[in-house]
């Protein structure tokens, strides 16, 4: 499948997002990921997987990544409106469950997927609690406004950004401070960011007696 790039626009210092023309019949699941395809010669493949950032109900699709120094990440930020790149078909299961009260933890640009699963909570008008806990080394993050801008519009949705630099690294008793929902047997936790915060959050989650089969992770390695 192609996608025609319309637009690339700055998030912050050091991301910028890329807006694609949405293909008719086009469908995926929030929280789903493409696989890129560029026309380049890197041993480590001419591939990668990236979240779609943008909701179904949106009428584009948008990829959101950090800038890199990696054969592909330069490539992909050379693109201009009007070029094409071959992309997979939808993949991935760590998807929203529309059902389940959710705490989302995100760590730096793992906030992809979560954009995509709010603004879907948001558009649908669901009524099952969210909380997002947005984890960044600084105070530039990422569709902030937005996420303050659809807080307003959802009362049953709570945005949490925490500067680690500033107010350390959270704790379980951080954690549990955070949000309302963790003693919720139902409760869904949805982790993204880098492989260590990831895991580090997986077996905080455990030791907190929250059942495995509630917690999903979705692990954001560096290219």
């Amino acid at each position: 499948m192609l996608l025609k790039l319309t637009l690339t626009k700055p998030e912050v210092p050091g991301v910028r997002s890329f807006v694609w023309e949405k293909p008719a019949e086009f469908t995926f699941y929030p929280g789903q990921y493409l696989d890129y395809k560029l026309p380049i010669i890197d041993p480590n493949s001419s591939s990668r997987s990236f979240t779609l950032a943008s909701s179904p109900t949106e009428d584009f699709l948008m990829l959101t990544a950090r800038e890199g120094q990696s054969i592909f990440k330069q490539k992909l930020f050379s693109l201009k409106p009007g070029e094409t790149i071959e992309t997979s078909h939808p993949a991935g299961t760590f998807i929203l469950d529309e059902t389940a009260p959710a705490v989302m933890i995100a760590g730096g640009i793992g906030i992809t997927p979560f954009r995509s699963m709010i603004k879907y909570a948001v558009d649908q008008k669901l009524k099952t609690p969210i909380t997002l806990i947005y984890l960044n080394s600084n105070d530039d993050f990422p569709f902030k406004n937005a996420l303050k801008a659809w807080q307003k519009n959802l009362p049953n949705l709570t945005i949490q950004l925490v500067n680690t630099t500033k107010e350390g690294l959270l704790d379980d008793q951080k954690l549990q401070s955070l949000t309302t929902n963790c003693s919720l047997p139902t409760t869904i936790y949805y982790l993204a960011g880098p492989p260590p915060m990831v895991d580090n959050f997986d077996a905080m989650l455990q030791s907190l007696r929250v059942d495995k089969t509630n917690i999903r992770c979705d692990h954001f390695g560096g290219y």
